[in-house]
This record gives C-alpha cells, structure tokens and sequence, in this order.
C-alpha cells in the first residue's frame, strides 16, 4: 500500500485541533465541526460564501470525540457545529447562520437578506425552513437498514462504510447512557439523546416508516422543482442571488446524491431543473472547499484511529482501502 501512502502525504486535510489556537490562521472566529457532518457542511459553505476568515476545529466523530469531557464543556449536548466568536459560543447550525448573518460584518456577501423584495425574502424563509425540516441523520442511517430503496451510493458511504456506521448507530444509544454515567454535568442531555436515539430506530427499522420520510423528501423536492422553474436559466432557487435556502438544497442534494437517492428523486428526467441545478452549484468554490474529495475521503480513511466512545468507525478503513486501492493506483500512474 505504499503507493497509496506516498500519494496521500502530498494531500491536505483539515487537522483536528481540540484548543482555538492558532494553526496559522489569524482570526477570531473558530468553528468546531467535521467535513463529513450534514450540519456542519451547511455551516461551512456559508463561511467559504460570505468569505469570512475562520479557522476549522475538526472534531473526529468516528471516534465519537463530540462526546468526550473537553467537548461537553463547549457544548453540552454534544454536537457539531459550533461556531466560537471572541468568548461567545454559539451552537446549532441554524443559530450560527443567523449570527453570520446578523451580527458579524454586514460588508460580507449576504446570504439571507439578499434582496429587498418582501416577496423573495419570504420565499426564502419558505425553502429555507421546508429543508431544515427534514431529518438528515434519519434519512441517512435509513438508508443502510434498506439499501434497496436507494441505487448506488458514493463514499463516504460505500458498503464497508455502511455497515460499519450501521453498526455503530445500534450500539449508540447503550453508548450515550454509558457517556451519562461517567459525565455526570451532561447527563440529563446525554439520556436525553439515548431516548431520541431509541425512537429513531424505531422508524428506521421499520420500511414502511421510512418510506414516509422518503416521501416527505419527495414532497419537498417538487416544490423545488416547480420553485426552479421560475427563475432564469442561470439564477437559484429563490432569486438571481445565491441565499442561504440554496445552501440548504445544495447539502441535502449532496447527502442524496451520497446515498444513492438521486435516482429517486431528480435524474433521467425526473426533475431536470434540480438536476441542472445541482450540476451548477458544484461549480462554485464554497462547494468544492465544502465538499469533502476522492483525495480527503482516502486520506481521512488511512489516518483515521480506532473510535473511543461510539460504535465501530475505525475499522472502516481496512474495507475502504482495498475497495479503493485500484482506483488510487490508477490516479497515481
């Protein structure tokens, strides 16, 4: 596997950094996350689309690190993002992108109060809240308790990763109460998240629930598609300007598209303005600094430790390696 090694020491990868110190960045502004995170992307892409200087903390998630005790203090119901200004902590990607927006300078880019038509604006708030509806984390470990209702997935959620991460959603729940016990100041939060973890699988379990959801995603996804028609051949979803309703459409479009869902719901004809549209928004920079890459995904996978807290994500990196070793050898000749 030399080869492989060699190619990957040459790439970059956000390093993970538990203290806001500085990585040669000069800023203010730091925001815990992870590339692969569902919510943390959205919080990303705006960063990259308003031009803001921050620097990346990446907390490791397949080592369950959102868990551990330093983490908890920051925020207590262990979750990414959180976005770090000064001495004030601000959590949850919908608050942090409301704070990019309203309270930091209003010289950058914006992408909620992009017009001064009410009519947009509510348009706006309209998409904007249809797709912060929908359960990602639900959609997402659905789809490995029935792959047969997508078509084919791409990394980071090939087959090994799958069952890897399926397997570790099961045990998170007995996790979580066991995190409880040993962090007694979070854990009213932390059972919390076991019983929401509990009734999750409840309807992941069961196809015929998550077809529902599936089809709630459909629902959406055709007012999109009817919203996209009324805008020019190179404008986005709500208006010419790009808004924060497109950064939402834009993470929940990669997310399908990631677990093979995109024939379901918008290619071969199905939804030819979404199709175009995404075809174009993976254009733009913020997306392709967003967007973790083949070159991330390998590296990731070949750095990556054992977890300490939640299921059994380490191991991915062995079935990954050898599915993907001939497509590096080929990138690499």
């Amino acid at each position: 596997m030399h080869y492989i090694q060699k190619y990957l020491d040459k790439l970059q990868i956000p390093k993970t950094n538990n203290k806001p110190i500085s990585n040669g960045y000069k800023t203010n502004i730091f925001l815990y996350c992870n590339y692969y995170s569902f919510y943390s992307q959205k919080v990303l892409m705006a960063l990259y689309e308003k031009n803001i200087d921050f620097e990346p903390l990446v907390v490791d998630i397949t080592k369950g690190e959102q868990y551990s005790p330093w983490f908890l203090e920051i925020n207590p119901r262990g979750e990414i993002p959180v976005l770090k200004v000064n001495n004030s902590i601000i959590p949850d990607s919908t608050r942090i992108l409301d704070y990019l927006e309203l309270y930091l300078d209003h010289d950058m880019p914006p992408l909620i109060e992009v017009s001064h038509d009410s009519k947009t604006l509510a348009t706006i708030t309209k998409f904007r809240e249809l797709i912060e509806a929908l359960p990602a984390g639900l959609i997402t470990v659905g789809s490995f308790f029935h792959p047969h209702l997508c078509g084919s997935p791409k990394l980071p959620f090939i087959l090994p990763v799958r069952e890897v991460l399926k397997s570790g959603d099961l045990s998170s729940s007995k996790n979580l109460r066991k995190l409880a016990e040993e962090n007694p100041s979070a854990k009213g939060v932390l059972l919390y998240k076991a019983e929401i973890q509990d009734r999750k699988h409840e309807i992941i379990a069961n196809e015929e629930e998550y077809i529902k959801v599936l089809n709630i995603v459909d629902d959406v996804l055709a007012q999109v598609e009817i919203q996209l028609k009324t805008q020019s051949e190179d404008g986005w979803l709500c208006c010419e300007k790009f808004s924060i309703a497109d950064i939402n459409l834009t993470v929940l479009l990669q997310r399908l598209w990631e677990l093979g869902l995109e024939e379901r719901f918008w290619i071969n004809g199905k939804r030819p303005n979404i199709e175009n549209y995404f075809a174009r928004v993976k254009l733009r920079e913020s997306f392709k600094k967003t967007i973790p890459n083949l070159p991330v995904h390998l590296k990731m996978i070949l750095t990556s430790q054992p977890p300490i807290y939640v299921g059994a994500a380490g191991a991915v990196s062995i079935g990954l390696v050898f599915a993907l070793a001939y497509v590096v050898k080929k990138l690499i000749r």
